[in-house]
């Protein structure tokens, strides 16, 4: 075998199952993960699903916070990205999806199918991020704000050291960061629209 080995600014990407109490209501959704291989600094946020409405602006959260955008990004093969698997190993990705990547100008590369090793160091930081915030369930008022926190967090946990490299994970961010790629001058409006028809009663159905 060869190890998988990361250049600066390259990020891996995998979503995780959580729980959560917001305003009283326990309520179960997702939390998206961005980890950069290279320095082992990793960010993630809560959302309440795994569509692509949560995923971009996850996504967007994390590159406005640490201000700018990884030049490629490692997924999975998840529905709301990829709707098919060509023989030859290419894909074929959805339309928002490719709107997204273009805009923000990074490059996604997947994993094979059934591979999720090929991204080790995110699945690695899915369950570090669970076990150490997401146990016991979180308890907050607004997800947003807690978002915001969970950010911070994950820059305060980079000043601990790297588990096999002699320095700190935020020395060796700090490369990640030169790499990265500037944010667009315009926030991509990752809402979806959609034109619905009303019955009888003015009532609509999604």
């Amino acid at each position: 075998f060869l190890p998988l080995e990361h250049i600066a600014g390259e990020a891996q990407f995998d979503f995780g199952d959580a729980e959560y109490y917001e305003n009283g209501r326990l309520g179960g959704g997702k939390y998206l993960n961005l980890s950069f291989p290279q320095s082992n600094q990793g960010y993630f946020q809560l959302s309440p699903g795994e569509n692509q409405e949560c995923l971009f602006e996850g996504l967007v959260a994390i590159f406005e916070h640490i201000g700018g955008v990884p030049p490629r990004i490692w997924f999975d093969n998840t529905k709301t990205i990829v709707t098919k698997i060509l023989k030859e190993g290419g894909r074929t990705l959805t339309n928002d999806f490719i709107r997204f990547s273009e805009h923000y100008r990074f490059e996604a590369v997947f994993c094979n199918v059934e591979a999720g090793h090929e991204k080790g160091n995110v699945e690695g930081k899915v369950g570090y991020h669970r076990r150490n915030w997401l146990v016991p369930v979180p308890r907050f008022e607004k997800m947003s704000e807690f978002n915001r926190e969970l950010l911070q967090t994950c820059d305060q946990d980079a000043e601990r050291e790297h588990y096999r490299k002699d320095a700190t994970i935020a020395a060796l961010y700090a490369a990640d960061k030169a790499a990265l790629l500037p944010l667009p001058a315009v926030p991509l409006d990752v809402s979806k629209y959609v034109t619905v028809r009303t019955n009888g009663y003015g009532r609509f159905y999604l």
